[in-house]
């Protein structure tokens, strides 16, 4: 993948970012301004709030250990993203807990390191991403949020874009 493709998926990402506040690790499950607590959230946006979680997390962990630019630079935009969703759907601040399978996945990918790390990384990416997109395909047909419902009818086309990309990377990797 060239780099005009990358940038390009970047200025997508990029429109999200205005409505975007950092979410951390630290936060508490407490309601924060302009946030709530995840028991207080709508259970019809938990799928979609859980897989970013995910998404986002290993992100953030690929900011730190990712060997390849392409990992490193993907986990970058995928951070940003999920905290536009997030925000999007009304859940800036809230605490999800990570699902028991993805929690597995963050123990497997914190305890790899180098090429092994960026693969498992990419293989997880590819695997939520998909997952993802019928979470959002769904919550765009049916939600109830019109800012919520708004950001999954733009993020599977986005998600169509990040699949195109990982998968690329992967190929790239195993030769």
């Amino acid at each position: 993948m060239d780099r005009r493709q990358l940038l390009a998926g970047g200025a997508a990402v990029a429109s999200f970012l205005p409505a975007a506040r950092a979410l951390t690790a630290q936060e508490t499950n407490q309601p924060v301004e302009g946030g709530m607590a995840a028991g207080a959230m709508d259970e019809a946006k938990m799928p979609a709030l859980e897989g970013g979680m995910f998404l986002m997390q290993s992100s953030q962990l690929a900011e730190q250990k990712g060997e390849s630019d392409n990992v490193r630079a993907f986990a970058a935009l995928e951070v940003a993203e999920q905290q536009a969703i997030a925000a999007a759907f009304g859940a800036e601040g809230a605490q999800i807990p990570l699902r028991e399978d993805h929690a597995e996945i963050m123990a497997q990918l914190e305890a790899a390191e180098g090429q092994e790390f960026d693969m498992a990384y990419l293989q997880a990416q590819i695997t939520a991403h998909e997952e993802a997109r019928g979470v959002h395909e769904n919550y765009a047909q049916s939600g109830q949020d019109p800012m919520a419902r708004g950001a999954s009818m733009v993020g599977v086309p986005s998600i169509d874009s990040h699949l195109v990309m990982l998968r690329s990377f992967e190929q790239q990797m195993q030769g």
